[in-house]
C-alpha cells in the first residue's frame, strides 16, 4: 500500500529524491528491497538504509539488567562490548544490503545507524530528509497481537507526514 498525503491544495507532493528503508536484520524487513530497487532505478532515487539500534535503557528494559553505579547496584560489564559487536554486525549487514541494491542497478545507496526507539527514529529521519518516501514491511497484525506488540509501520504512517510504502508480508 502506498500512502501519499495531499498537499496544500489537495494535490500530493510528488517530488521524491530519497527512499528511506528501515531494516532490522530480519528477512521480513528485507522483503521490501525488490520494491525499493525498482522504484529507485525507475525514478532515479537515492536509497538510505536505516538501522535502528537499541539504547542502553531499551536494552535494560528488555533484558532486566540495569547498570547502577556503586556496590549495591547490579553491574552488567559486557554492555559496551555487546553494543560495539552489535554495531559492527549492523554495519556489515547494511554493507551487504548496499551491495545487493547496487547489484540490482541502484546507483546511489547509503546507510545510517541511529540509536533509539524504532518508530521515533524512523519518523525523525523522515522529517529531517527532504522529499522522501519511507518504504517498509509490516507483519499486518491486528487485534490483541497489535495491541501487545504495537505497530512501527502504523506510527510511521501517522506521524512522518511523508509518503510511505508499506509491504505486508506473511
Amino acid at each position: 500500500m502506498l500512502i501519499v498525503r495531499g498537499g496544500n491544495e489537495g494535490e500530493p507532493d510528488t517530488n521524491l529524491e530519497t527512499i528511506i528503508v528501515p531494516v532490522d536484520g530480519s528477512s521480513l524487513a528485507e522483503e521490501v528491497i525488490p520494491h525499493v530497487a525498482a522504484l529507485a532505478k525507475g525514478l532515479g532515487l537515492k536509497v538510505t538504509l536505516l538501522r535502528v539500534a537499541a539504547t542502553a535503557a531499551e536494552f535494560s528494559a528488555h533484558t532486566g539488567y540495569q547498570r547502577l553505579e556503586g556496590e549495591a547496584g547490579i553491574h552488567f560489564p559486557g554492555f559496551e562490548e555487546m553494543a560495539k559487536e552489535a554495531g559492527d554486525q549492523a554495519l556489515t549487514y547494511l554493507q551487504k544490503l548496499e551491495e545487493t541494491l547496487r547489484g540490482q542497478g541502484v546507483d546511489s545507496v547509503e546507510h545510517q545507524i541511529v540509536h533509539g526507539a524504532a518508530a521515533n527514529v524512523i519518523v525523525d529521519v523522515a522529517q529531517e530528509t527532504p522529499d522522501n518516501l519511507v518504504a517498509m514491511t509490516t507483519h499486518g497484525r491486528s487485534g490483541p497481537a497489535r495491541w501487545a506488540m504495537g505497530s512501527v509501520a502504523d506510527k510511521v504512517v501517522r506521524h512522518s507526514g511523508d509518503p510511505v510504502l508499506v509491504v505486508r508480508v506473511a
